[in-house]
């Protein structure tokens, strides 16, 4: 069991670090303000500093450093005036707010050589800051002396008695990137053998070009022979090796979300005493073991939703007996796993969102909403607060809006909710990781981007008589009830790929916080783990994208953000006078099915069929031969193994039919071997399957290619 003394002296570690992070952050805004021409950019960073100042006024009160405590609520009295007048700071104020931040930077140096700052400390500047804030005049603040003692820097020791030694957290995030590299290579290789073997197989045609040849290519195609083997035993390597230290990598970064969760039983200790209150912290799942980026990421949000759960959820003693309720309030943190993504619920047993307050606070901020599932998640919309007065602990509207940004920073999604015995939920959906995405890649206006498919529920085709308007919405109807719809290259400003030939469009269905979304793409292109980059500072204010995915071709493809995929087709109104496009009748095309097992043939006419094409069946080669010429097809789907005749067998026979040679062959095989690939190729199909890779949206991807 961690002692007290243990358990603060970690606390003060994290507090240390972030004090320092904070401080500067502050000093980049101002002296950015200060030099940023325009007042719309001014303001922004603005209102930047002062979500800072509010996030490290909490971190401060947490661990009682009253002296930055004290400042940054200045700070913020002052900031937050600017933002609600719509003010860019002047000189001097700007000059006043560097000297707070210098003595909140003061502060961190004292604490990194373990000495803790006196309550007064940093006293003349908040008597600025408040003179500042109380008469609207410009003061200026000299900064806050050092003792000697207290200016000299001692070096942080950082041994190994305890047998563990430090390792910066941008080492392991590095280690992380190169093992992600790996990864990614060892798809380049596996195309790399495949290359080689088809290399191979150009020499054998050489081969049969004339005796002359024959040495010539017997001697390549032993080299290129030799050249796959290796490559396939180095491939195997390589990746055992790569998968090894990503795994190795991977739990070196993890921590358990305890970690994260740390002091907050003091949080709601202190702000319920302050309000006279009574309340306890719950925390369930705190073994998980999570990544530390995402757990470092995560503290600033629980600490917010912690300390509005105490000053706006739970009630007085006495209001809560009247409740029938005990005196005690509870707010309960509970982490859970859910396939590979994380989910972090804070609830309070309190009196819930007050709706009424919350429609009147958000009504200058959002448009007139229908449920109250909308209504609700105004709380996340910059400036909205539904307490009545504002407060050294609430009342300013940021908190929430903080945690949204953040959660989405993190590539995840935060929602809200009533819990129906009284109180307020929020749900935090996260990665496990930000190093690498399970991602889908989907084709937009000829450009490859890329959806988590933690986030994504299915993939199907829309087809345009589903296509429809409810209250002035875009909506498709779908076998689940009818969702609203975003077209991507539309919504990017692409020019569209696909063509308008009526025929169903690919879809991507996302679960977002307001309800499912279908995203209508050109194309999918497949499914695999990515890379993931950070887009940087320059695209911070981006939402539609979340990261830069590393594709095995070494190219960059985009992440997008789920959330504003959502925001965006809640919001899509089509333009005055349009409507919706009218159904066109498609062109059913007809597919011939051959395979010698009826579950087979049955599972790929019932994909078919979904997808709105007629389907005939075979089975065997030599049936499908008189099927095609009794009614005729216009492509065909085949086994490779059958009796009779086939699947290579029948492809050589269409081809050679002077009526069907240009009809599209897909060859759907268990068949694995690559030389079976090339034979099939060979033989004239458009395109080879396997049957234990077998996916259903690829499978239907490949018949609209291959048309």
């Amino acid at each position: 069991m961690t002692k007290p003394e243990e358990f603060d002296r970690e606390l003060l570690q994290m507090f240390t670090q972030e004090v320092g992070e904070r401080a500067s952050d502050m000093e980049q805004a101002l002296l950015a303000i200060e030099d940023t021409g325009g007042a719309v950019e001014k303001l922004r960073l603005q209102e930047q500093l002062l979500r800072t100042a509010h996030s490290l006024k909490g971190a401060a009160g947490l661990l009682q450093v009253r002296g930055v405590e004290a400042i940054c609520h200045w700070m913020e009295e002052i900031l937050s005036l600017t933002v609600k007048e719509q003010r860019v700071l002047e000189k001097p104020k700007l000059d006043l707010l560097l000297s707070a931040a210098d003595a909140i930077q003061d502060v961190s140096r004292l604490l990194e050589i373990g000495e803790m700052p006196s309550p007064a400390h940093g006293e003349s500047v908040v008597d600025a800051l408040k003179a500042a804030m109380a008469t609207g005049a410009d003061h200026g603040s000299g900064k806050p002396k050092l003792s000697p003692s207290q200016a000299e820097q001692v070096p942080v020791r950082t041994g190994d008695t305890d047998g563990s030694m430090r390792v910066s957290a941008d080492r392991l995030d590095t280690l992380l990137y190169r093992s992600g590299e790996l990864l990614s290579f060892n798809a380049i290789m596996r195309r790399r053998a495949e290359e080689a073997a088809l290399l191979r197989e150009q020499t054998r045609r050489l081969r049969g070009a004339g005796p002359e040849f024959a040495a010539q290519a017997a001697s390549i195609e032993s080299g290129l022979r030799q050249l796959a083997t290796s490559l396939r035993g180095d491939m195997r390597l390589m990746h055992s090796a790569a998968t090894a230290l990503d795994h190795e990598v991977r739990h070196a970064r993890t921590q358990p979300f305890a970690e994260a969760c740390k002091g907050l039983d003091r949080v709601v200790r202190d702000m319920a005493a302050a309000s006279g209150k009574l309340a306890e912290l719950e925390i369930k799942g705190g073994e998980i073991e999570i990544d530390r980026s995402i757990l470092s990421s995560l503290q600033d949000s629980l600490r917010h939703l912690v300390r509005n759960a105490v000053a706006h959820g739970i009630q007085s003693p006495a209001e809560r007996r009247k409740a029938a309720k005990p005196e005690r309030g509870r707010v309960l943190i509970a982490a859970a796993i859910s396939g590979d993504r994380m989910q972090v619920r804070v609830e309070d047993d309190g009196r819930g969102l007050d709706v009424a307050r919350l429609s009147k606070a958000g009504a200058e901020h959002v448009k007139e909403v229908k449920d109250e599932a909308e209504l609700l998640r105004r709380v996340f919309e910059p400036g909205v607060s539904t307490a009545a007065t504002v407060t050294s602990l609430s009342g300013r509207g940021i908190g929430l809006d903080i945690v949204k940004r953040n959660i989405e920073t993190l590539r995840g999604t935060a929602e809200v909710s009533q819990v129906p015995t009284g109180g307020a939920a929020f749900t935090l959906t996260l990665p496990l990781t930000l190093a690498t995405v399970r991602a889908l890649e989907v084709i937009a206006g000829e450009h490859v981007f890329t959806i988590d498919t933690a986030s994504i529920q299915r993939v199907t085709r829309i087809h345009p008589q589903d296509f429809a308007i409810s209250e002035d919405r875009g909506i498709v109807t779908t076998p689940t009830g009818p969702i609203p719809f975003l077209d991507l290259a539309s919504w990017l400003g692409l020019p569209p790929g696909r063509g308008d030939t009526g025929l169903a469009v690919p879809a991507v269905v996302v679960d977002a916080p307001g309800g499912p979304v279908a995203v209508l793409v050109d194309a999918v292109a497949g499914e695999q783990e990515l890379l993931a980059r950070p887009l940087g500072p320059r695209f911070a204010k981006v939402r539609r994208y979340s990261a830069g995915m590393v594709l095995a071709n070494g190219r960059i493809a985009l992440l997008l953000n789920v959330a504003a995929l959502a925001e965006a087709a809640a919001e899509a109104r089509p333009p005055d006078g349009a409507a919706v496009p009218e159904p066109v009748l498609a062109v059913r095309r007809k597919v011939l099915v051959v395979d010698d097992s009826k579950y087979v043939r049955t599972l790929v006419k019932l994909i078919l069929e979904g997808a709105g094409y007629d389907v005939a069946i075979a089975s065997n080669g030599m049936e499908a031969l008189e099927e095609l010429l009794e009614d005729g097809a216009d492509m065909v789907v085949a086994d490779v193994d059958m009796p009779s005749m086939n699947g290579f067998e029948l492809t050589e026979a269409i081809r050679r039919s002077e009526r069907f040679t240009d009809m599209p062959v897909v060859l759907v095989t268990g068949r694995e071997t690559l030389e079976d690939k090339v034979r099939g190729l060979r033989a004239g199909a458009n395109a080879y399957l396997r049957k234990d890779q077998f996916d259903a949206q690829h499978f239907l991807e490949t018949m609209r290619r291959v048309v």
